[in-house]
C-alpha cells in the first residue's frame, strides 16, 4: 500500500489539470534537459577527418578549446562534396527559423564549399545568436559571416632559402593549383630558392621542380600507396635529394611509402612537425592554435574580426629546423653556411617579404 501512494504522489507531481479538466504536462525535476552551452559545428571537405595533418589539427583545436571553455562540438566530415552541401543546406535552413537563443559557431574548411556560402552567408543576417567561420581564403564574406587566412609563403620562403646547402635538388609536390594556400605555398618557397642567400655544396648544380597531384581540379589531398610508391622511384632515379609535399594528409602516404619502400629521399615535414632522420626541416601551420583564438574572440564582447591573417609575423606559422639533430661533424660546408646569424638574416627577410606578398 505505501508504494502504491509513492507511485500515485510521482504521478500526480508529472501531471495536472487546468480548470477546465484538461491534463497538462509538469516536468520531471529529475530529468536531464537539452544544454543551452553555446555549439560549435565543423564542416569539412569529403573524407577529410584522419589525415593526420590540417584537419585532424582543426579537431584537436576545437575540442581542446571546447573542454576548456565548457561548449558543445558536432564535427562533420561527409562522404563527398554533394553531402557537405546537404549538410550547410540543412544548417541555414534551421538557423534561418530558430528561435532558441543558444549560441552557434558555424566553421566551414573547405574550399570546395566557397560558391555556396558567398551564395547563403546573407541567410544568417537574421539571426543574430548564429555566426561562421571560413578558413584559408584572402576574400572576406560578401555578408554575414568571418574568414580566416594562414598565409604558408613567409614560412615557406623561409624553407626555400634554407633548403639549398641541405639538398641541392628538391620535388615541390602541390596538391592542386586552385587553393590560394597551397599556390602561395608553392610560391613562397620557389622565391626562397630563388633568393641565393644560401648555395649548394660541392659540384652539384641547383634545381627545383613542381608537381601537382590534382592538375584541373580542386583535390589532390590524397594518393594511393602505389601511386606515391611510383612517384618516389621516378624522382629517386632522377636523382631528387628532397620532397616537399604540400598536399595535406597525401603527405603522410609519401612519407609511410619513402620510409616502408625505400627511405633514399629527404622530406621536408608540413603542416605538422616531423621528426626522423629523413627530415631536414618541418614548416608548420598552427591551425590547432588558430582555432583556440578565433572560438575565443567569438565568445567574447568585441566578437570575430570579419577577416584576420595570422602567418610567420604572428607565430602561426612556422619553421622548424631538425638537419642539426642528424648531420655528422664531416657536414663542415653545411654548417658553416647555416649559422645562427645566416637563420636569422633569412627569418628577417621571409617576415619581409611575407608582408610585401600580403599587401
Amino acid at each position: 500500500m505505501q508504494k502504491y501512494f509513492v507511485w500515485l504522489a510521482a504521478a500526480l507531481l508529472m501531471a495536472a489539470c487546468t480548470k477546465d479538466g484538461d491534463t497538462i504536462y509538469l516536468p520531471d525535476p529529475d530529468e536531464e534537459k537539452a544544454s543551452s552551452a553555446p555549439l560549435v559545428t565543423v564542416i569539412y571537405g569529403d573524407n577529410s577527418l584522419g589525415d593526420r595533418s590540417y584537419c585532424d589539427m582543426i579537431y584537436e583545436g576545437v575540442e581542446q578549446t571546447a573542454q576548456e571553455l565548457g561548449l558543445r562540438t558536432m564535427q562533420l566530415s561527409p562522404r563527398s562534396t554533394e553531402e557537405g552541401l546537404q549538410y550547410l543546406e540543412l544548417m541555414f535552413r534551421q538557423m534561418e527559423t530558430a528561435e532558441d537563443s543558444v549560441r552557434r559557431l558555424f566553421i566551414v574548411t573547405s574550399p570546395v564549399y566557397d560558391e555556396y556560402l558567398r551564395k547563403n552567408s546573407n541567410r544568417l543576417a537574421g539571426n543574430p545568436y548564429a555566426d561562421l567561420l571560413y578558413l584559408e581564403t584572402k576574400t572576406p564574406l560578401p555578408d554575414k559571416g568571418s574568414t580566416l587566412y594562414m598565409p604558408y609563403y613567409g614560412a615557406m620562403f623561409e624553407a626555400g632559402a634554407i633548403m639549398p646547402p641541405l639538398a641541392p635538388k628538391v620535388m615541390l609536390i602541390g596538391a592542386n593549383r586552385r587553393e590560394q594556400a597551397v599556390v602561395d605555398a608553392i610560391q613562397g618557397f620557389t622565391d626562397g630558392w630563388n633568393a641565393d642567400m644560401t648555395s649548394v655544396t660541392g659540384k652539384a648544380k641547383k634545381y627545383l621542380g613542381t608537381t601537382y597531384l590534382d592538375e584541373t581540379g580542386d583535390g589532390g589531398y590524397n594518393v594511393a600507396d602505389t601511386t606515391a610508391l611510383r612517384m618516389i622511384h621516378q624522382w629517386v632515379d632522377d636523382w631528387f635529394y628532397c620532397i616537399v609535399p604540400i598536399c595535406g594528409g597525401a603527405f603522410n602516404t609519401f612519407r609511410r611509402m619513402n620510409e616502408i619502400e625505400l627511405g633514399d629521399l629527404m622530406i621536408v615535414g608540413v603542416d605538422n612537425e616531423y621528426h626522423s632522420n629523413r627530415s631536414h626541416m618541418s614548416v608548420v601551420k598552427h591551425i590547432d592554435r588558430a582555432m583556440n583564438l578565433c572560438i575565443r574572440q567569438w565568445l567574447s564582447a568585441e566578437g570575430m574580426p570579419k577577416h584576420q591573417s595570422l602567418g610567420l609575423a604572428s607565430g602561426y606559422t612556422e619553421v622548424v629546423h631538425t638537419y642539426k639533430d642528424y648531420l655528422s661533424p664531416y657536414d663542415v660546408e653545411v654548417l658553416e653556411q647555416l649559422t645562427d646569424e645566416k637563420l636569422k638574416e633569412i627569418h628577417e627577410t621571409a617576415l619581409r617579404k611575407e608582408e610585401e606578398h600580403e599587401k
